[in-house]
C-alpha cells in the first residue's frame, strides 16, 4: 500500500465495487487536523488525523455503526513509529503484513509497531469500533534515550532496521496512567493553540510511558530471551487470566496449564507485555470497572463485584492505585469536539 504523502488509509467491501483511499498526510503542511467521514456505504463515523509539534500526531478511526463488514487497511508511515490503542469494550484481531498470525488487540493492550508497517482490520456488521494510534518519528524515540545518554534498547533497534518482510512488532500492555491519559486526551475541551500544547503534551506523556515498559524488557545476558513457543504460551496464559478475572488462577495453577515454570511465566510477562502477571490483570479489572461507571451502568459496589472483587475497599484501593483517584469520582464524560490545530483540511 503506497501513498505519494506517506500515509494513508484505504477502506473496501468484499463483493461490492468499493475501493476508498484516504491520503491523511497532506504536504507541506506541518500541524493540521484532516477529517474523512467514513464512506456512507459501509458505515457511519469518521477518521481523523491531527499531526502536532516535535514529530508527534495521532489517527483516530471511529465506526459507530458498521452497515456491513468492510476491510481497512492503514499504512505505511515512513520514519515514524505507530503506537495503537484499542479504546472498544470488544477485542479485535489486526492483521501485519509479514506477520502469520493477526494481532488480538483488546482496552489492555499496547502495540508499537515499526516504521512503514501496513495494519489490516475487518469491521464486522453492526459493530462498533473506536481506536486511535500515537505517531512518533524515529528521531524523537532515538532522542528520547540519546538525551539521557541510554543505548537504544536492542528490541527498538529491530524497529529502525526496517528489514524487507520484517515487520516490527512490540507488544506490551496499557497501564492506568495510559489509559487515564488517552481519556484526557478524548474529552480536551480546549481549543487552537491551547489545544494543541495540551494534546502534544498528552502524546509524548503516553509514548514516553510506553518506551519506559521497553527498558524493563532489556536483559544484556540473554539468559531471559523468549523464544516463539514462550511467547504462544505467554499469549495463552494472558488469554486464560483475562477470562477467568472473576476467579483467577494462581500463578503456578497459570504456569502449570500453559507449560511454563513459575519463573518463566513471571520473567515472561514482564518482558512480553511490560507488566507483572497480576499487573496485567488489575488494569484489565480496573478499565473494565472505570468504563462501567462512567456509563451509568453500575455503582461502585457493584462494579467491584463484577470485575471480581469481593470488598469495596479493595477495589477501591486498587483503583486509586490504577488512576490516582477514588472510584465515586469517576462519572460519564463525552467526548469533546477537537481542534486543536491551525489549519484544517476536510473531504
Amino acid at each position: 500500500m503506497k501513498s505519494s504523502t506517506g500515509f494513508g488509509m484505504q477502506i473496501d467491501r468484499a463483493g461490492l465495487e468499493l475501493a476508498r483511499r484516504f491520503d491523511l498526510f497532506p504536504s507541506g503542511l506541518e500541524s493540521y487536523q484532516v477529517v474523512h467521514p467514513l464512506p456512507n456505504e459501509v458505515a457511519r463515523g469518521r477518521i481523523e488525523t491531527t499531526m502536532l509539534g516535535h514529530g508527534v500526531g495521532y489517527l483516530r478511526f471511529n465506526c459507530e455503526q458498521a452497515f456491513c463488514g468492510f476491510r481497512v487497511c492503514t499504512g505505511p508511515a515512513p520514519d515514524r513509529f505507530v503506537f495503537p490503542f484499542h479504546l472498544s469494550r470488544d477485542p479485535v484481531a489486526v492483521g501485519v503484513q509479514g506477520e502469520r498470525e493477526p494481532i488480538l488487540l483488546s482496552r489492555t493492550d499496547s502495540f508499537i509497531l515499526g516504521p512503514s508497517v501496513v495494519g489490516v482490520q475487518t469491521i464486522r456488521r453492526a459493530t462498533v469500533t473506536h481506536e486511535i494510534c500515537l505517531l512518533a518519528d524515529s528521531a524523537l524515540v532515538d532522542s528520547c534515550f540519546a538525551d539521557s545518554r541510554r543505548t537504544l534498547p536492542a528490541v527498538l533497534k529491530r524497529g529502525f532496521a526496517k528489514r524487507e518482510g520484517e515487520p516490527f512488532v512490540l507488544p506490551g500492555s496499557t497501564n492506568g496512567s495510559m489509559g487515564l491519559a488517552l481519556r484526557q486526551m478524548m474529552t480536551c475541551g480546549l481549543h487552537g493553540g491551547l489545544a494543541r500544547l495540551y494534546l502534544e503534551a498528552k502524546v509524548i506523556e503516553i509514548i514516553a510511558m510506553r518506551l519506559a515498559q521497553v527498558t524493563g524488557r532489556e536483559f544484556p545476558d540473554g539468559s531471559h530471551a523468549l523464544m516463539k513457543r514462550d511467547i504462544a504460551s505467554l499469549e495463552e496464559a494472558r488469554h486464560i487470566l483475562l477470562s477467568l478475572q472473576d476467579r483467577p488462577p494462581t500463578i503456578s495453577e497459570l504456569a502449570r496449564t500453559v507449560g511454563l515454570s513459575r519463573t518463566k511465566l513471571k520473567v515472561g510477562f514482564r518482558i512480553h507485555f511490560g507488566s507483572t502477571v497480576f499487573g496485567v490483570l488489575r488494569s484489565h479489572r480496573m478499565q473494565m470497572a472505570l468504563e462501567l461507571m462512567r456509563d451509568g451502568v453500575c455503582n461502585v459496589t457493584e462494579a467491584a463485584h463484577i470485575v471480581g472483587y469481593n470488598s469495596s475497599g479493595a477495589f477501591a484501593t486498587a483503583f486509586k492505585a490504577e488512576y490516582g483517584y477514588p472510584p465515586h469520582l469517576a462519572r460519564r464524560q463525552k467526548t469533546s469536539t477537537l481542534q486543536p490545530v491551525t489549519r484544517s483540511v476536510s473531504r
